[in-house]
C-alpha cells in the first residue's frame, strides 16, 4: 500500500507525538532514495520541485522548497510571489529564512512556512559562535 503524504494538519496534530524525518535532496536519485527509504519530508531546490516528474518520483514526500538566505528575494512581496509559485507547483510548505514580518505575511496569506529555530549557522557571528538560540517563543522573536 502506498504511503500517504503528510499534510499540514498531520504535522500540527502530531506535534510532540511524532518526529518527522527530513533530508535535503539535490537530484532525482536522492529524491527516489528518500521515497524508497520512507523519509517523510524533503528540502528541495525550487527548480527541481517545478518539474512535472517531481511527484512521480516522490509522491509521498512532504516537499519544502527553499532559497539560500542571501539569494532570497529582496522584498516581502517578491518572496510572497515566489512562495505562491512554489505552492502552485506542488510544495507542501516553503522554507523561509527571512525576518518575522515576511513569515507573518506568509501565514496571513495561508502559505505554510518552515524556518529555523535553534542553531542558525549563518548568524553565528551575531550570537557569539555556534549556539542554540530561540529555545523559547520569547527568545525566538
Amino acid at each position: 500500500m502506498p504511503r500517504k503524504r503528510p499534510t499540514i494538519a498531520d504535522v500540527r496534530s502530531n506535534k510532540g507525538k511524532y518526529q518527522y524525518t527530513m533530508m535535503r535532496v539535490e537530484n532525482w536519485d536522492e529524491l527516489a532514495a528518500a521515497e524508497a527509504a520512507g523519509i517523510d519530508m524533503v528540502s528541495v531546490p525550487p527548480e527541481m520541485l517545478v518539474e512535472k516528474q517531481f511527484r512521480d518520483v516522490g509522491p509521498s514526500l512532504f516537499a519544502v522548497p527553499g532559497l539560500p538566505l542571501y539569494s532570497a528575494p529582496a522584498t516581502t512581496d517578491d518572496y510572497l510571489r515566489w512562495a505562491f509559485r512554489m505552492m502552485e507547483a506542488g510544495a507542501d510548505a516553503v522554507y523561509c529564512a527571512a525576518a518575522f514580518d515576511t513569515v507573518e505575511r506568509f501565514a496571513k496569506d495561508n502559505i505554510p512556512v518552515i524556518g529555523h529555530v535553534g542553531l542558525i549557522p549563518h548568524f553565528c557571528t551575531w550570537t557569539g559562535g555556534f549556539k542554540a538560540v530561540g529555545k523559547t517563543a520569547e527568545s525566538a522573536m
